[in-house]
């Protein structure tokens, strides 16, 4: 495991393989991605402007911006169903609320694959999950070194289903950190380090905005490509408040910081169960589990199944036929936790933490406040096959990470 992994909670890992020496992402088209849509009516006329869209080096919001830009509407117009990482040629869907048409020539360097309309609003995680097809650069062919890894995690329940690097930020790792200022109720510090954090970044304009708190200096010092942190301090320059400054994002982007605590959370929560049981396939009393799809998505309207001394045998057989999987809390001002083992493990995690369910209602700005959910805490890579020497496709269900299964992989993957 690498620094950065143990920053964010990551510190587990199945297989027993000493792992592949190589490394991906050396060019975008080493980590594809294609969505795995769900069905879309498609109706001539309707509400929304559908757009199928392939990427190359895009980041999410710069992308977003960019196209409501085009577009000539708010960016809370436009809608999608999963965030795709930066560093890859990615296929994906947008969807605007726009009765206006589209001239793909206004978007010159971005392909346009397919446009259509519809009646229905694409939301997050209106996906079934993502195709990866991923080249790791080595000169030797591990194909069957490849195949030995996936065939072990799979017997021992899959790979552990850590949120990855890209949700902490891979520049800068502190989206984490943030959030639990904002938890903790102190968005003037949480403000602060998103701009400049002395724990971490060494930029001069950086290190010295956090010193001083001159934002009017700081708009001057500031490069203009770091529009999130010019559009933070615009906000303290013209009212002089700091803890109102994140209203100046768009939600999505607000969230992230909450979101990335509530992961660091469930990573720590991940690597302690392992640590303490030795596997993630082992089902206890007192567990949450939630039936699964074929790419280990949780089954619609199904619920969680607490597990007894009465189920737990039921509950196991079936797990390893994967149609069932063991959850851990992404921690929310409603979450409940769980049992046994597990139960213990999540109290502890938040206690050393110094931090309750009931901080995630954030009073200052309660658009930033979480609820909570579950997630599972292994998954497998679907119809995993070698397409050429070191070069696998796989399908993974939406929100499981392919760079948790690539760490089983490689050598300090990160």
């Amino acid at each position: 495991m690498t620094d950065k992994e143990t920053e964010i909670g990551i510190y587990a890992r199945v297989s027993s393989h000493p792992g592949i020496a190589g490394k991906i992402k050396g060019e975008p088209e080493d980590f594809i991605v294609d969505e795995i849509p769900i069905e879309v009516p498609r109706k001539p006329d309707g509400k929304y402007l559908y757009l199928k869209i392939r990427l190359r080096n895009w980041d999410n919001n710069r992308f977003l911006m960019r196209l409501a830009r085009e577009l000539g509407v708010s960016r809370k117009r436009i809608t999608y169903a999963g965030t795709k990482d930066k560093t890859a040629v990615t296929t994906q869907y947008f969807c605007i609320n726009t009765a206006s048409g589209f001239e793909a020539s206004r978007l010159g360097d971005v392909e346009i694959l397919e446009t259509f309309r519809s009646d229905h609003m694409l939301r997050l995680g209106d996906l079934l999950g993502n195709y990866f097809r991923i080249r790791i650069e080595n000169d030797e062919d591990h194909s069957a070194d490849i195949l030995k890894i996936y065939g072990e995690i799979s017997s021992k329940g899959g790979f552990p289903n850590y949120f990855g690097i890209q949700r902490f930020g891979s520049i800068r790792t502190n989206t984490h950190k943030i959030g639990k200022y904002i938890v903790n109720g102190n968005l003037d510090e949480a403000v602060k380090r998103y701009i400049g954090d002395p724990d971490i970044d060494h930029e001069d304009f950086r290190l010295e905005f956090y010193r001083t708190l001159d934002a009017s200096e700081a708009l001057k010092n500031f490069p203009m490509h770091l529009n999130f942190e010019r559009s933070l301090i615009s906000h303290i320059a013209e009212t002089g408040n700091f803890e109102s400054a994140f209203s100046s994002f768009p939600l999505n982007l607000r969230m992230i910081f909450v979101h990335a605590y509530q992961s660091y959370l469930f990573n720590t929560m991940l690597s302690e169960r392992f640590k303490r049981m030795g596997n993630l396939s082992e089902v206890s009393e007192g567990d949450v589990a939630v039936p699964v799809d074929r790419y280990f998505n949780p089954v619609p309207n199904e619920g969680y199944i607490k597990v007894t001394k009465f189920n737990l045998e039921k509950i196991s057989r079936i797990s390893l036929m994967d149609r069932v999987r063991i959850t851990a809390p992404l921690v929310g001002y409603e979450t409940t936790f769980s049992g046994g083992i597990q139960g213990e493990i999540e109290e502890e995690v938040m206690e050393k933490e110094k931090v309750s369910p009931e901080m995630f209602r954030i009073a200052s700005d309660p658009s930033m406040s979480s609820s909570g959910e579950r997630r599972i805490i292994s998954a497998k890579p679907v119809d995993l096959k070698i397409m050429e020497k070191n070069t696998l496709g796989f399908s993974l269900g939406r929100g499981i990470y392919a760079t948790s299964f690539l760490r089983e992989l490689l050598i300090n993957s990160d």
